[in-house]
């Protein structure tokens, strides 16, 4: 199993690209060439006919997804029949308001798009779990960084964002103006300030606080010189591609199972993880039925639960964990093709069930049947070793490579201009508790010159046992708590300084924190990084080299 080292940037417009831009036109030369012949059987489809019709139909829902929301879709170089003639570029996050380094993601896939004549798609993963209805927010006093969190919403439980409504639509449209009056001016032109119009315009359009982000974030970068195609995950788990990768994956549930539960464990040992739950879960099995790689839950209660297969000779019964009824019965096996199997699955939306990918299954289906090259965050790259192996084990060859890249921004907050290591304070409180009398200057008083003294007696009194080290030893310490009271001003002090470095010390960090949301940020500083970013790409410095580099921000 590869390990892969990535951590984000330290500095100031730190630009992580792991294998560096230079190498992305070989890198999605020989993505290209593996996927046009790999010729794996999904069950009666190949993977080159399925990859076909996988990106026709996503390219498909893109463009309807654009134009039923008044956005412009970007031109398909020399598409035939709907599909891209150059290379898909393909990346995705959950609908968030996330930070910069997941932002840049969409301006690198246009710029690589640009550069090699190909096509840029987004997903929206819709089906995952919101994280949070709050974003931090800072502020300056005292010539420090403050931060406390402001709610959009009011929180509406782990509903996946395609069934998540707004709670609290009045908290909602009030958002923009609270975080102002908590930032006041730390950040001149925040993103906030045109990001918020538009996503209350889209109030008629959709209670989904997702999608009004999404389409919001989308106008935005329209405006920068930024059209990428943009599509729900949710609605490309519902095409008859998306059907037939299921029914393979079903088909050959046991075989998955046991790979993807060893390599787990694999990459749980390698890495020294204990929790049971991280990177993902393991699957289960209970008497006959297995746990498949898809979330599952009915519209009408969206929690997502595990989808729970037993397969039969010839047919696989499904049922959603938690409910004994089975959902539906598929005529698919291991040796059967996938076509009733992917009717079957279809009538699923039309009685409001969500059968939907998991994070491992997410990418899998990106990269091997949708994508010529996806580009990773940090955080999926991880995620992406484990995935990789499961891929190489079940389909038996080497992964398509992918791309990961984020970016470290700061807000560009006043940053202290002196402050002192606390750990000095703390060694010098350390003295004080256990070297009191270094501190004492003459004259002494009588009562504290006979605790010095008492002390120096029992640093030079005999220890040949070691009830008379440990006597001495207590003696010391009852002499040191004695003489407390004559540093009690001096320890005060050393506290308040202490606190006060403390607290400049961790305003340093949060301003050069690279976690506050996009819309906090300034919008100029963030559109001329992006367009810094889209220029490495398309306008490449052939001196280049490394797979970090630095843009600037100003």
């Amino acid at each position: 199993m590869t390990l892969r080292v990535l951590r984000a940037p330290g500095n100031d417009g730190g630009l992580l690209t792991e294998p560096p831009f230079g190498s992305v036109p070989e890198v999605m030369a020989a993505n290209r060439s593996f996927l046009a012949t790999w010729n794996h059987d999904f069950q009666g489809r190949t993977a080159i006919q399925l990859r076909s019709q996988v990106r026709r139909e996503a390219l498909a829902l893109a463009t309807a997804f654009l134009r039923n929301h008044g956005l412009r879709e970007p031109h398909v170089p020399g598409g035939a029949a709907g599909e891209p003639a150059g290379p898909l570029v393909v990346t995705g996050h959950q609908p968030e308001l996330f930070h910069p380094g997941v932002w840049v993601k969409n301006f690198a896939m246009a710029g690589i798009a640009a550069a090699h004549r190909g096509t840029a798609l987004n997903l929206i993963v819709d089906n995952d779990l919101p994280k949070s209805t709050s974003v931090r927010v800072p502020r300056l006093e005292g010539g420090l960084v403050r931060t406390s969190r402001v709610d959009f919403d009011r929180w509406g439980g782990e509903v996946p964002f395609e069934d998540l409504r707004v709670q609290d639509q009045e908290l909602f449209a009030s958002f923009a103006d609270r975080v102002k009056e908590r930032m006041q001016s730390a950040v001149p032109d925040p993103v906030l300030d045109d990001f918020w119009p538009r996503a209350m315009r889209r109030r008629s359009e959709t209670a989904s606080p997702g999608l009004r982000f999404a389409l919001a974030r989308r106008e935005i970068e329209a405006e920068w010189g930024t059209s990428n195609f943009e599509v729900p995950l949710s609605a490309v788990c519902e095409t008859e591609g998306f059907y037939w990768f299921v029914c393979h994956l079903l088909a050959r549930l046991p075989a998955y199972l046991e790979i993807h539960n060893a390599a787990l464990a694999e990459y749980r040992l390698a890495h020294g993880i204990r929790s049971k739950n991280h990177p993902v879960s393991a699957l289960a099995v209970q008497g006959q039925w297995l746990e498949a790689p898809f979330w599952i839950w009915r519209r009408e209660n969206p929690r997502r639960r595990g989808l729970l297969a037993r397969l039969r000779e010839r047919e696989i019964d499904l049922r959603i964990a938690g409910e004994n009824e089975i959902l539906i019965t598929l005529p698919l096996g291991p040796d059967r093709e996938a076509c009733c199997a992917v009717d079957r699955l279809r009538e699923l939306p039309g009685q409001s069930v969500r059968l939907r990918t998991r994070a491992l299954t997410t990418t899998l289906f990106s990269r091997f049947l949708l994508g010529d090259l996806f580009i990773h965050g940090i955080g999926g790259s991880k995620y992406d070793e484990l995935g990789d192996e499961i891929a190489r084990r079940f389909f038996g060859i080497e992964p398509p490579a992918f791309l990961t890249v984020s970016l470290t921004l700061w807000l560009g907050l006043s940053l202290p201009t002196t402050h002192a290591d606390p750990a000095e304070f703390e060694q010098r409180l350390r003295s004080l508790r256990h070297n009191p009398d270094r501190h004492f200057r003459e004259p002494y008083a009588d009562e504290l010159r006979s605790l010095v003294r008492q002390k120096q007696e029992l640093i030079a009194a005999p220890v040949s046992t070691h009830r008379e080290r440990q006597n001495r030893c207590l003696g010391i310490r009852a002499c040191n708590e004695a003489m407390q009271p004559w540093v009690r001003g001096l320890t005060a002090d050393l506290f308040e300084r202490r606190s006060m470095a403390r607290a400049r010390q961790q305003s340093v960090r949060l301003a050069k924190s690279r976690e506050f949301a996009f819309v906090i940020h300034s919008a100029d500083k963030l559109k001329r990084t992006f367009d810094s970013v889209v220029r490495t790409i398309v306008e490449p410095n052939p001196r280049g080299s490394g797979s970090s580099a630095a843009t600037s921000p100003g």
